[in-house]
């Protein structure tokens, strides 16, 4: 029966093996979005597309400025780069922005509704009755120094009421202007050309990062003697993933190369050296191959954590292994049926930890948690059902020096003459733990997800400085039964952007019913034009400009202007990305400085709210801390049935007590530390309790004759995961770091109190072992 199921196993696991290669031949999908590893949480599906769909359009942007002292170099170079980029592939287009051609269409879109549409600074000078005063603006323009007005649009428009508006248009990038057909501006006596495009795909898809970005830089190379200035979601993530698969690469060999020197010290045999690094094989290969099965790609971050299960899928064949030391171990199948009580134990409560996780609505940690648990349960069926006819092994006669110095943790918490010294460690834990929450205190800002290039940090900000534009990600959605009502609420939301704009709390804002007023206001507009100018001073105006008088017939057509008509050419740069569909509209803010301001300020506005995924995000990570700190206690409540089935109830809070203890002491550590204490210091609370569970289940299940090879599996168990684990504490992933530290920390704890585990299951020692067997 038993070969029947090593057979099947090798089975399984060359099946998993060729899925794998399989999958590395087309190549693995893997994101890298830190974003993803956060929940979806129930929410209006409504304000869950419009910030996907700004997200979205924020994302796929790339933007870069050209700078040199000589204009035409600039623009030579502009014209590489932007080649360069198409050619890729990876582009949807080059040159969002406002040039002559898209001023043209802009022109033949706006010039039959003229009279309808007004700037703000016309409309109130008509609404006060002060329509000289346009009057005159548009003779100044005619016949000034500079006026460069056509005199077909003069027959047509003689107050100049288009310009006017085309003109005042809040297009975001301000401080740009067309220069024969690109868009500069000059500082310092450098000028700088604007490179725009749109990715086709993610900014986060690994392939698409890899390809841009290196025509990008190869074309700057290429281009030498001119700065070069970049901005986008594609870079910082093309960074990031370059940081976790780095580190992936780096914690993973230092984990490996560690616990195989860790395991050949201990051993001095090539025979348990092997054994362990099968089980690791095996469980990191199905792990990865199980995970792929499931969710098709996986996060970076999965990958990164997945690398850490090394420390813990070593630690069943570390403990079949460590009983070569035992002179009572016998053949391999009596070491097996001696170990196999403390391992499966572990493996279930551990497992218990690792299933919390996918009770968490994140991705990326359901990704990890499956990782996590596929591999687990595939190293442990490789030690239970390959190790003992690979093992061909004798007993240990050396390491006597090795058994005592591991036994010593054990003595400690046993010898009454260290009776003192234990009774001082457990108040100043007791102390230490109550001064660090006391200090503890709480950050979910979602900006700690990642490390930021601070190169790429400084060049976002000076190209914002120059183009005169933000990329922040917050907005005010605007919903309506329809289009016309959706720019009727924006053209009375003016008013209160306006005075936040004065006050500072914003710096500026875009939205469609400034590029296509509402037809109410367009109605009014030709009222307000036929009655103040038109009526009084055209005649006049006209014989001024040297123009005939009007013709009867030449009125301008009553249709309005509609939302659809602009959206239909792609004329009106940046409004497609403002419109999310009939009657939702988003209005675009620039330079947000004071959220709640803005807030407080559209609170009675039926129909807005503002969206700002930052805070959004960062609130769900304060719920979900607290939920991680939930899912501890919940795992610890579904640990204790099994630990009192097999060892009392006496016994079974006893073997909860390490972990337990760890769980209070590790975010007493982060306070002490003066950290802040965030998501990823509360998940790693989870996997602290599953993990030293593992611990004190082996030593409750050690015989007094067995303490010293026991202690000596817990200590190697408790040295990989640290190599593991605790290796992630120095991630430059400040998420990652947070995470890593406080498994550095808990686990060393759990390791320190796992002896106490032994008090509470004596008695039940000789009736235990036959259950579970």
């Amino acid at each position: 029966m038993r070969r029947l199921g090593a057979l099947l196993w090798l089975t399984l696991v060359l099946l998993a093996s060729g899925y794998l290669v399989l999958r590395l031949h087309d190549g693995l999908g893997f994101r890298t979005d830190l974003l993803a590893l956060l929940p979806r949480e129930e929410q209006d599906p409504v304000l869950q597309r419009a910030n996907d769909a700004v997200t979205k359009a924020l994302g796929r942007r790339v933007l870069a400025l050209v700078g040199h002292a000589d204009r035409e170099t600039a623009r030579k170079a502009a014209t590489t780069l932007g080649d360069a980029l198409l050619a890729t592939g990876q582009v949807e287009r080059i040159g969002e922005g406002i040039d002559v051609d898209r001023l043209k269409r802009l022109g033949a879109l706006y010039f039959p509704h003229r009279q309808s549409l007004l700037s703000d600074g016309d409309r109130a000078l008509l609404a006060t009755g002060k329509g000289e005063e346009v009057a005159t603006r548009a003779l100044s323009q005619a016949f000034g120094f500079a006026g460069l007005v056509d005199a077909g649009l003069l027959r047509n428009d003689p107050f100049l009421l288009l310009p006017s508006f085309l003109t005042n248009l809040p297009f975001p990038l301000s401080r740009l202007a067309p220069d024969e057909g690109m868009l500069s501006v000059t500082e310092n006596g450098t000028t700088w050309v604007l490179v725009s495009a749109v990715l086709a795909g993610e900014p986060f898809e690994l392939d698409l990062q890899d390809r841009l970005i290196g025509a990008f830089d190869a074309a700057v190379r290429d281009i030498p003697g001119v700065t070069v200035k970049r901005l986008g979601a594609v870079f910082f993530a093309h960074a990031g993933s370059k940081t976790a698969i780095t580190e992936a690469s780096t914690l993973g060999t230092l984990s490996l190369v560690g616990t195989i020197l860790l395991v050949g010290l201990a051993f001095r045999r090539p025979g348990p050296l092997l054994h362990n690094l099968l089980a690791l094989g095996v469980g990191m290969t199905v792990g990865l191959s199980g995970s792929l099965l499931l969710f098709g790609e996986l996060h970076v971050a999965a990958l990164l954590f997945g690398s850490s299960l090394i420390g813990v899928a070593v630690d069943y064949s570390l403990h079949y292994s460590a009983s070569l030391f035992d002179p009572l171990s016998g053949s391999p199948r009596d070491r097996l049926r001696h170990v196999l009580p403390g391992i499966a134990l572990g493996l279930v409560t551990t497992l218990i930890g690792y299933a919390a996780l996918m009770l968490a609505p994140f991705p990326g940690l359901r990704q990890i948690a499956a990782f996590s648990i596929i591999g687990l349960v595939a190293a442990f069926l490789t030690v239970v059902l390959w190790l003992p006819s690979l093992d061909r092994a004798r007993r240990l006669t050396h390491g006597a020096l090795m058994l005592r110095a591991a036994a010593g943790l054990w003595s400690f918490w046993e010898a009454r003459r260290w009776r003192g010294v234990r009774l001082v460690l457990v108040l100043g834990c007791v102390l230490a733990g109550a001064v660090g929450l006391a200090r503890l205190s709480a950050d979910d800002d979602v900006r700690r997800l990642q490390a930021v290039s601070a190169e790429l940090r400084h060049e976002q900000d000076e190209i914002q400085r120059l183009i005169g534009a933000t990329t922040a990600a917050q907005f005010l959605l605007v919903q309506a039964a329809d289009d016309e009502a959706a720019l009727r609420r924006q053209e009375d939301l003016a008013a209160t952007l306006a005075g936040l704009k004065a006050k500072g709390s914003i710096a500026g804002y875009q939205m469609p019913a400034a590029f296509v007023p509402s037809a109410r206001t367009q109605r009014e507009n030709r009222a307000l034009v036929a009655t103040a100018l038109d009526a009084p001073l055209l005649a006049a105006q006209r014989a001024s400009l040297g123009l005939p008088p009007a013709e009867p017939n030449g009125k301008v057509p009553e249709e309005v202007l509609t939302l659809g008509d602009a959206l239909a050419t792609d004329s009106v740069p940046f409004l497609r990305e403002l419109v999310l569909g009939p009657g939702l509209h988003v209005v675009a803010l620039q330079g947000l400085r004071d959220p709640n301001a803005v807030r407080a300020a559209v609170a009675g506005t039926a129909g807005v709210r503002l969206v700002d995924p930052t805070a959004d995000f960062s609130a769900l990570l304060a719920k979900y801390r607290h939920r991680a700190l939930l899912l501890s206690g919940l795992a610890g409540l579904l640990m204790l049935p099994v630990l009192m089935w097999r060892y009392g109830w006496r016994g079974g809070l006893w073997t909860l007590l390490p972990p337990g203890a760890a769980l209070i002491l590790a975010p007493a550590a982060v306070g002490l530390m003066g950290q802040d204490f965030t998501f990823f210091h509360a998940m790693a609370l989870v996997l602290i309790l599953s993990i030293g569970v593992d611990y004190a289940v082996f030593c409750a299940e050690s015989g007094v004759e067995q303490q010293p090879v026991t202690m000596l599996a817990v200590w190697l168990a408790t040295l990989t995961t640290l190599l593991s684990f605790g290796l992630l504490a120095f991630s430059a992933v400040p998420a990652v770091h947070s995470f890593g530290m406080t498994m550095l920390v808990g686990i060393s704890i759990a390791f320190l109190f796992a002896p106490l585990a032994a008090r509470g299951a004596r008695h039940n020692e000789a009736t235990t072992s036959a259950r579970l067997l």
